[in-house]
């Protein structure tokens, strides 16, 4: 019963899943424009159906074993091509003039990517936790006050890679670390420098 339960909550916590409202909830709140709002989270939603078709296409051909993408060592083909597609990402941003807050959540997350990539030569950091990190942490410095409650998710999250077998503690908190940190030392970068 409880391992079923982590694996919806694995499952729902998704990057992929994830990354979808992202563009949404932040652009609305610093632009109050619904529409921009929407046309950027279209835009974004291209980009993060790439991803998931790469992994589908991936597990199809043999490279990945599952979604999660579980083994370390079929983690460096996902990270080099999700790398690549943030940095066509970024420039598209750039070059149609995005709103900032989108541009700071993206380049936060291509930073996240390479330290990830980095930190999986030596362990398997759970991305799940990364992303749930980060969405945690832009939350709080984007809206404040109630939002800070969305770290509660992070144990949970945490919980639940742990309970399925995905990933250890460790590798749960360094997921953590990595989601918090990057996030927010990128808004301060762009917050001194803007």
């Amino acid at each position: 019963m409880l391992k079923n339960f982590a694996k919806l909550i694995s499952t729902v916590f998704n990057p992929i899943f994830l990354l979808i409202p992202v563009p949404y909830i932040l652009i609305l709140r610093t632009t109050e424009n619904f529409n921009t709002a929407l046309y950027w989270t279209i835009f974004s939603l291209a980009f993060i159906l790439i991803i998931g078709i790469f992994i589908l296409i991936g597990i199809a051909k043999g490279y990945f074993s599952d979604l999660d993408i579980s083994h370390k060592s079929q983690r460096p083909m996902l990270f080099s091509f999700a790398i690549l597609l943030s940095s066509i990402y970024i420039l598209c941003l750039y070059f149609l003039n995005a709103p900032k807050v989108l541009f700071i959540a993206v380049f936060a997350l291509f930073v996240g990517l390479l330290a990830i990539e980095v930190v999986n030569r030596f362990t398997k950091a759970s991305i799940h936790v990364a992303t749930v990190s980060a969405f945690a942490m832009s939350l709080s410095l984007v809206y404040g006050g109630v939002f800070v409650l969305s770290f509660l998710i992070v144990p949970l999250v945490s919980w639940a890679r742990i309970k399925t077998h995905n990933h250890t503690k460790q590798q749960t908190v360094i997921g953590a670390i990595i989601g918090i940190t990057i996030t927010t030392i990128v808004y301060a970068i762009f917050e001194i420098y803007s």
